[in-house]
């Protein structure tokens, strides 16, 4: 095996050999996630009791899952021993925001499909991306409702988010994002 390895470096170098060996044990890696991840279970709500016994104090953990709403919820009960610790009744309530994409691959492609059909819807109607990206425009949904660059692409313009950022910036308007970004790169 070492020998073929050596020639492998031999024939292309290690920069190259090492960053086709990581493309491909990411896409392996993605492709087993696929086949092997477990349904993403996201708790809605973890309920705390207090429960007192005779010389020990427990918990009890009441913790309802569910994979999809439409799903029969499930539960588990756990018991924590606890010394010198005193509880109050808790009820916590999580929210999670779905991802929709696993990978950056993902998304970048959504975004240039999304790109591209706006594109051509537009030009069925006899638009251009610069019918768009006009200063009124670009500042209600860039600096009132805090769209990014790549929203007002994929959904109004049909053009590269790297064009309207460009046409906003010649216009002195920044996104929430770009105003972050400043402001961590000076400090400020």
């Amino acid at each position: 095996m070492d020998a073929d390895i050596y020639a492998l470096v031999a024939k292309y170098g290690f920069k190259n050999l090492h960053i086709r060996l990581e493309e491909i044990m990411r896409d392996e890696y993605a492709y087993f996630q696929t086949k092997f991840q477990a349904p993403l279970v996201v708790p809605n709500t973890i309920v705390v009791k207090e429960v007192q016994e005779k010389k020990q104090r427990k918990t009890k953990v009441k913790k309802v899952t569910s994979v999809k709403p439409e799903l029969e919820e499930q539960s588990e009960d756990v018991q924590l021993s606890l010394e010198n610790t005193e509880l109050k009744d808790v009820i916590v309530t999580v929210s999670e925001k779905p991802n929709h994409f696993r990978d950056p691959k993902e998304m970048k492609e959504f975004q240039k499909n999304a790109v591209e059909a706006k594109r051509k819807e537009n030009e069925a109607a006899g638009l251009s991306p610069s019918d768009f990206l006009t200063k009124e425009n670009l500042r209600q949904w860039i600096e009132e409702e805090g769209k990014t660059y790549a929203w007002v692409a994929r959904e109004k313009a049909g053009c590269p988010e790297t064009q309207v950022a460009a046409q906003a910036q010649m216009m002195g308007l920044k996104s929430r994002i770009s105003k972050k970004l400043g402001r961590v790169m000076t400090g400020r």
